[in-house]
């Protein structure tokens, strides 16, 4: 289905046109006019003893983002923030997104969340954290309570 954008100009207009287009959502919620969500893409990778997350963070700051890892999922956020070239531009095209994003990311195996560490260079992200022991067992001893 083709959704058909009608722009209608003025103050007035303006707040018209936002309200067709949030009858529009609730008809049919595929229908955004003005949410972009931004989702960066993630390469998981694993090897015998750890676990590599990869990001594509082109663009943003490293004290923009913000990691927490767990022992079964990683959690990836941060900000964009809009690049300013001139003012008083009018956009041609605009596919670069900006803002908030959120990343959570199901790991493969549990890992070792005290042995995570971030590195970031040339727009990657680059998250290693070692795996937990498979089948390591721990054995308790039974105590006499009398």
């Amino acid at each position: 289905m083709t959704y058909v954008k009608i722009n209608f100009g003025s103050n007035f207009e303006d707040e018209f046109q936002k309200a067709v287009d949030e009858i529009f959502h609730l008809a049919c919620p595929a229908f955004k006019n003005y949410e972009c969500i931004w989702r960066p893409q993630v390469d998981v990778y694993e090897s015998v003893d750890e676990i590599i997350v990869l990001a594509d963070m082109a663009g943003i700051n490293k004290e923009d983002l913000h990691i927490e890892v767990e022992r079964k999922k990683i959690k990836i956020a941060g900000i964009r923030k809009v690049i300013q070239l001139l003012h008083n531009a009018r956009y041609c095209q605009a596919e670069i997104p900006h803002g908030y994003f959120e990343r959570n990311i199901a790991l493969p195996d549990p890992v070792d969340a005290h042995s995570a560490a971030a590195s970031y260079a040339d727009g990657i992200l680059v998250i290693r954290m070692n795996k937990l022991p498979a089948g390591k067992t721990h054995r308790v001893s039974v105590i006499s309570t009398k």
